[in-house]
Protein backbone atom coordinates (compact mmCIF):
# COMPACT_ATOMS: atom_id res chain seq x y z
CA UNK A 1 0.00 0.00 0.00
CA UNK A 2 0.97 3.57 -0.76
CA UNK A 3 1.45 6.21 1.93
CA UNK A 4 0.49 9.01 -0.29
CA UNK A 5 -2.70 7.07 -1.78
CA UNK A 6 -3.79 6.34 2.15
CA UNK A 7 -3.09 10.10 2.80
CA UNK A 8 -5.53 11.34 -0.02
CA UNK A 9 -8.18 8.76 0.53
CA UNK A 10 -7.64 9.22 3.98
CA UNK A 11 -8.68 13.56 3.57
CA UNK A 12 -11.75 12.66 1.18
CA UNK A 13 -12.69 11.29 3.98
CA UNK A 14 -12.54 13.37 7.05
CA UNK A 15 -15.64 14.64 7.44
CA UNK A 16 -16.73 18.39 6.05
CA UNK A 17 -17.08 19.94 9.60
CA UNK A 18 -13.64 19.08 10.50
CA UNK A 19 -12.10 20.82 7.95
CA UNK A 20 -14.37 23.84 8.99
CA UNK A 21 -12.41 23.93 11.71
CA UNK A 22 -9.26 22.39 11.73
CA UNK A 23 -6.82 23.75 8.88
CA UNK A 24 -5.64 21.79 6.22
CA UNK A 25 -2.24 21.21 7.55
CA UNK A 26 -2.98 20.30 10.38
CA UNK A 27 -5.49 17.64 9.61
CA UNK A 28 -3.32 16.19 7.10
CA UNK A 29 -0.17 16.27 9.62
CA UNK A 30 -2.72 14.43 11.69
CA UNK A 31 -3.32 11.76 9.10
CA UNK A 32 0.23 11.45 8.60
CA UNK A 33 0.80 10.55 12.18
CA UNK A 34 -2.28 8.23 12.05
CA UNK A 35 -0.69 6.32 8.55
CA UNK A 36 3.36 6.31 9.90
CA UNK A 37 1.43 4.57 13.44
CA UNK A 38 -0.14 1.90 10.82
CA UNK A 39 2.76 0.90 9.37
CA UNK A 40 4.97 0.84 12.38
CA UNK A 41 2.16 -1.70 13.93
CA UNK A 42 2.53 -3.46 10.10
CA UNK A 43 6.45 -3.67 10.22
CA UNK A 44 8.06 -3.90 13.49
CA UNK A 45 8.46 -6.91 15.83
CA UNK A 46 8.26 -5.53 18.70
CA UNK A 47 4.48 -4.48 18.59
CA UNK A 48 3.04 -7.91 17.43
CA UNK A 49 5.10 -9.48 20.17
CA UNK A 50 3.79 -7.46 23.10
CA UNK A 51 0.42 -7.71 21.87
CA UNK A 52 1.05 -11.95 21.60
CA UNK A 53 2.19 -11.58 25.00
CA UNK A 54 -0.86 -9.39 26.44
CA UNK A 55 -3.98 -11.31 24.31
CA UNK A 56 -2.36 -14.85 24.08
CA UNK A 57 -5.03 -17.20 21.94
CA UNK A 58 -3.95 -20.63 21.55
CA UNK A 59 -2.28 -21.33 17.89
CA UNK A 60 -1.73 -17.96 17.42
CA UNK A 61 2.07 -16.53 16.71
CA UNK A 62 3.12 -13.00 16.92
CA UNK A 63 2.78 -11.68 13.54
CA UNK A 64 -0.98 -12.54 13.54
CA UNK A 65 -0.92 -9.91 15.69
CA UNK A 66 0.72 -6.78 13.69
CA UNK A 67 -1.49 -5.12 11.67
CA UNK A 68 -2.09 -7.04 7.72
CA UNK A 69 -2.09 -5.60 4.51
CA UNK A 70 -4.78 -7.69 2.19
CA UNK A 71 -5.62 -7.80 -1.54
CA UNK A 72 -9.48 -7.51 -1.86
CA UNK A 73 -9.13 -6.94 -5.69
CA UNK A 74 -6.36 -6.29 -7.97
CA UNK A 75 -6.61 -2.74 -7.25
CA UNK A 76 -8.28 -2.26 -3.53
CA UNK A 77 -6.27 -3.32 -0.63
CA UNK A 78 -7.09 -2.74 3.14
CA UNK A 79 -5.08 -2.45 6.29
CA UNK A 80 -6.11 -4.29 9.60
CA UNK A 81 -5.44 -5.70 12.98
CA UNK A 82 -7.35 -7.65 15.46
CA UNK A 83 -8.82 -6.42 18.04
CA UNK A 84 -10.35 -7.88 21.44
CA UNK A 85 -13.77 -6.19 22.46
CA UNK A 86 -13.56 -5.06 26.04
CA UNK A 87 -10.26 -7.24 26.04
CA UNK A 88 -12.26 -10.36 25.71
CA UNK A 89 -10.53 -12.98 24.15
CA UNK A 90 -13.61 -14.70 22.38
CA UNK A 91 -14.76 -11.44 21.31
CA UNK A 92 -12.13 -10.66 18.60
CA UNK A 93 -12.76 -8.22 16.01
CA UNK A 94 -10.73 -6.88 12.99
CA UNK A 95 -10.39 -3.25 13.07
CA UNK A 96 -9.65 -1.71 9.30
CA UNK A 97 -6.90 0.99 9.52
CA UNK A 98 -6.89 2.58 6.38
CA UNK A 99 -7.95 1.63 3.04
CA UNK A 100 -6.32 2.47 -0.79
CA UNK A 101 -9.94 3.28 -1.94
CA UNK A 102 -12.77 6.12 -1.00
CA UNK A 103 -15.78 4.06 -1.58
CA UNK A 104 -16.95 0.52 0.00
CA UNK A 105 -19.73 -1.07 -2.27
CA UNK A 106 -21.33 -4.40 -1.72
CA UNK A 107 -18.97 -6.13 -3.64
CA UNK A 108 -15.54 -5.36 -1.77
CA UNK A 109 -17.64 -5.48 1.67
CA UNK A 110 -18.24 -9.09 0.84
CA UNK A 111 -14.75 -9.68 -0.45
CA UNK A 112 -13.43 -8.35 2.92
CA UNK A 113 -15.50 -10.51 4.89
CA UNK A 114 -14.19 -13.63 2.99
CA UNK A 115 -10.58 -12.47 3.11
CA UNK A 116 -10.53 -11.67 6.89
CA UNK A 117 -12.43 -14.96 7.53
CA UNK A 118 -9.48 -16.94 6.41
CA UNK A 119 -6.48 -14.47 7.34
CA UNK A 120 -8.06 -14.61 10.89
CA UNK A 121 -9.84 -18.15 11.51
CA UNK A 122 -7.29 -18.63 14.32
CA UNK A 123 -9.29 -15.51 16.48
CA UNK A 124 -12.34 -16.30 14.94
CA UNK A 125 -13.77 -12.82 14.67
CA UNK A 126 -17.42 -11.79 15.24
CA UNK A 127 -16.63 -9.02 12.40
CA UNK A 128 -15.08 -6.45 10.72
CA UNK A 129 -15.40 -2.66 11.53
CA UNK A 130 -15.03 0.56 9.83
CA UNK A 131 -15.13 4.39 10.65
CA UNK A 132 -17.25 6.38 8.33
CA UNK A 133 -19.25 9.30 7.70
CA UNK A 134 -21.72 7.73 5.58
CA UNK A 135 -25.23 6.22 7.19
CA UNK A 136 -24.62 2.43 5.74
CA UNK A 137 -28.12 1.53 6.96
CA UNK A 138 -29.49 3.64 3.79
CA UNK A 139 -27.42 2.86 1.00
CA UNK A 140 -26.87 -1.09 2.05
CA UNK A 141 -29.68 -2.32 3.78
CA UNK A 142 -29.31 -5.80 3.60
CA UNK A 143 -25.85 -5.18 4.79
CA UNK A 144 -25.45 -7.04 8.04
CA UNK A 145 -23.86 -4.42 10.66
CA UNK A 146 -24.38 -2.41 13.84
CA UNK A 147 -23.25 0.51 15.05
CA UNK A 148 -20.25 0.94 17.85
CA UNK A 149 -18.58 3.82 18.84
CA UNK A 150 -19.35 7.53 17.15
CA UNK A 151 -17.13 11.06 17.50
CA UNK A 152 -19.16 13.52 18.83
CA UNK A 153 -16.99 16.77 17.85
CA UNK A 154 -17.62 20.40 18.60
CA UNK A 155 -15.78 23.56 19.11
CA UNK A 156 -14.70 25.25 22.47
CA UNK A 157 -15.29 28.26 21.09
CA UNK A 158 -18.92 27.82 19.65
CA UNK A 159 -20.16 25.90 22.62
CA UNK A 160 -19.39 28.47 25.12
CA UNK A 161 -21.18 31.06 22.93
CA UNK A 162 -24.28 28.83 23.83
CA UNK A 163 -26.78 29.68 26.35
CA UNK A 164 -25.54 28.14 29.86
CA UNK A 165 -27.97 24.85 30.36
CA UNK A 166 -30.13 25.21 33.03
CA UNK A 167 -28.95 23.67 36.71
CA UNK A 168 -25.28 25.11 35.35
CA UNK A 169 -25.16 27.04 38.68
CA UNK A 170 -25.74 24.20 40.81
CA UNK A 171 -22.90 21.98 39.27
CA UNK A 172 -19.54 22.56 40.81
CA UNK A 173 -16.23 20.90 39.67
CA UNK A 174 -13.54 20.29 41.90
CA UNK A 175 -10.16 18.82 41.50
CA UNK A 176 -9.68 16.07 43.81
CA UNK A 177 -6.72 16.05 46.48
CA UNK A 178 -7.24 12.67 46.30
CA UNK A 179 -8.26 9.05 44.90
CA UNK A 180 -10.15 7.65 47.96
CA UNK A 181 -13.29 7.90 46.04
CA UNK A 182 -12.49 4.98 43.36
CA UNK A 183 -14.05 2.16 44.82
CA UNK A 184 -17.13 4.49 45.20
CA UNK A 185 -16.54 5.36 41.41
CA UNK A 186 -16.40 1.72 40.35
CA UNK A 187 -19.79 0.40 42.02
CA UNK A 188 -21.10 3.85 40.74
CA UNK A 189 -20.28 2.22 37.14
CA UNK A 190 -21.44 -1.29 38.41
CA UNK A 191 -24.81 -0.13 39.24
CA UNK A 192 -25.33 1.66 36.51
CA UNK A 193 -24.76 -1.13 34.14
CA UNK A 194 -26.90 -3.04 36.15
CA UNK A 195 -29.70 -1.10 35.58
CA UNK A 196 -29.14 -0.69 32.03
CA UNK A 197 -29.64 -4.08 30.04
CA UNK A 198 -27.16 -3.64 27.35
CA UNK A 199 -24.59 -1.09 28.74
CA UNK A 200 -22.07 -3.47 29.54
CA UNK A 201 -21.38 -2.85 25.44
CA UNK A 202 -20.19 0.64 26.40
CA UNK A 203 -19.97 1.53 30.06
CA UNK A 204 -16.89 0.65 31.37
CA UNK A 205 -15.04 2.00 34.25
CA UNK A 206 -11.19 3.46 34.49
CA UNK A 207 -8.58 1.74 35.34
CA UNK A 208 -7.07 2.95 39.06
CA UNK A 209 -4.24 3.46 36.83
CA UNK A 210 -6.01 5.45 33.96
CA UNK A 211 -7.68 7.40 37.34
CA UNK A 212 -4.29 8.13 38.49
CA UNK A 213 -3.01 9.56 35.14
CA UNK A 214 -5.63 11.82 34.59
CA UNK A 215 -5.81 13.10 38.37
CA UNK A 216 -1.52 14.08 38.09
CA UNK A 217 -2.30 15.66 34.56
CA UNK A 218 -4.98 17.69 36.45
CA UNK A 219 -7.94 17.17 34.43
CA UNK A 220 -9.94 14.85 36.78
CA UNK A 221 -12.94 16.91 38.27
CA UNK A 222 -15.35 15.66 41.38
CA UNK A 223 -18.63 17.17 40.95
CA UNK A 224 -20.49 18.58 43.54
CA UNK A 225 -24.49 19.55 43.40
CA UNK A 226 -25.91 20.93 46.55
CA UNK A 227 -22.83 20.39 48.19
CA UNK A 228 -22.85 16.40 47.81
CA UNK A 229 -20.18 14.70 45.85
CA UNK A 230 -22.40 13.49 43.05
CA UNK A 231 -19.70 11.90 40.63
CA UNK A 232 -16.71 12.11 38.38
CA UNK A 233 -15.58 13.80 35.08
CA UNK A 234 -12.21 13.55 32.94
CA UNK A 235 -10.87 14.95 29.65
CA UNK A 236 -7.38 14.09 28.28
CA UNK A 237 -5.43 15.16 25.10
CA UNK A 238 -5.90 13.04 22.80
CA UNK A 239 -5.42 12.39 18.67
CA UNK A 240 -7.78 10.19 16.98
CA UNK A 241 -7.22 10.39 13.55
CA UNK A 242 -8.50 13.58 11.92
CA UNK A 243 -9.05 15.05 15.19
CA UNK A 244 -7.00 16.10 17.79
CA UNK A 245 -8.12 18.18 20.69
CA UNK A 246 -9.70 17.12 24.31
CA UNK A 247 -11.19 14.11 24.61
CA UNK A 248 -14.23 13.60 26.89
CA UNK A 249 -13.09 10.01 28.61
CA UNK A 250 -16.17 10.21 31.66
CA UNK A 251 -19.31 11.60 32.70
CA UNK A 252 -21.09 9.64 35.10
CA UNK A 253 -23.74 11.05 37.93
CA UNK A 254 -25.39 9.17 40.82
CA UNK A 255 -28.34 7.99 40.04
CA UNK A 256 -30.78 10.36 42.08
CA UNK A 257 -28.85 13.10 40.14
CA UNK A 258 -29.66 11.12 36.34
CA UNK A 259 -31.90 12.30 33.61
CA UNK A 260 -32.37 15.87 35.82
CA UNK A 261 -30.66 17.99 33.03
CA UNK A 262 -27.45 18.21 35.40
CA UNK A 263 -25.46 16.20 32.76
CA UNK A 264 -25.48 19.10 30.19
CA UNK A 265 -24.69 21.59 32.55
CA UNK A 266 -21.51 19.37 34.28
CA UNK A 267 -20.55 19.01 30.18
CA UNK A 268 -20.62 22.78 29.67
CA UNK A 269 -18.90 23.53 32.99
CA UNK A 270 -16.58 21.03 32.30
CA UNK A 271 -15.51 22.68 28.67
CA UNK A 272 -15.51 25.98 30.01
CA UNK A 273 -12.78 25.09 32.47
CA UNK A 274 -10.66 22.87 30.68
CA UNK A 275 -7.62 23.90 28.72
CA UNK A 276 -7.53 25.19 25.38
CA UNK A 277 -8.67 28.06 23.59
CA UNK A 278 -11.97 28.85 21.47
CA UNK A 279 -10.59 26.71 18.58
CA UNK A 280 -9.63 23.67 20.41
CA UNK A 281 -11.53 20.82 19.76
CA UNK A 282 -13.86 19.00 22.21
CA UNK A 283 -14.34 15.31 21.63
CA UNK A 284 -15.71 11.96 22.38
CA UNK A 285 -17.01 8.42 21.47
CA UNK A 286 -20.53 7.39 22.24
CA UNK A 287 -22.17 4.41 21.26
CA UNK A 288 -25.21 4.44 19.26
CA UNK A 289 -27.43 2.80 22.40
CA UNK A 290 -26.26 5.46 24.82
CA UNK A 291 -29.03 8.04 24.34
CA UNK A 292 -28.39 9.89 27.34
CA UNK A 293 -24.85 10.92 26.55
CA UNK A 294 -25.85 11.49 22.85
CA UNK A 295 -28.95 13.97 24.01
CA UNK A 296 -25.82 15.78 26.53
CA UNK A 297 -23.33 16.03 23.40
CA UNK A 298 -26.28 17.42 20.98
CA UNK A 299 -27.43 20.05 23.70
CA UNK A 300 -24.24 21.37 24.18
CA UNK A 301 -23.31 21.64 20.48
CA UNK A 302 -21.17 18.40 19.67
CA UNK A 303 -22.02 17.08 16.09
CA UNK A 304 -22.08 12.80 14.93
CA UNK A 305 -18.56 13.10 12.73
CA UNK A 306 -18.30 10.09 11.84
CA UNK A 307 -19.51 6.31 13.57
CA UNK A 308 -17.62 2.92 13.33
CA UNK A 309 -19.38 0.11 11.76
CA UNK A 310 -19.39 -3.63 12.41
CA UNK A 311 -19.78 -5.66 9.53
CA UNK A 312 -20.69 -8.90 11.06
CA UNK A 313 -19.04 -12.16 9.52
Amino acid sequence: MDKEEILKVEWANTPKIVKEWLPQEIIKNLLKTSIEDSFSRHEEDSYGDRFFDYCYVNDAEPDDYKNQIIELSPTHQIMCGIRFFNLDLKRAYINIEHTNFEEWNMDLFNNAAIAIKERYKIFNPFAYRILSVEEYSHKYPILNFTKDLSYYVGLKGNILELEKPIKYDLIELVRPQNLDFYSLYQGLVEFYVDENPGAEDYVFALTKKDIERLHKDQTLFSVYIDEQWAGITAVERATKKYLEGYQIVEEILIKKFRGKNFGSAMQHKLIEIMPGDDYTLIFGEIHENNIPSRKTAARNGRIRSGTNYFIHL
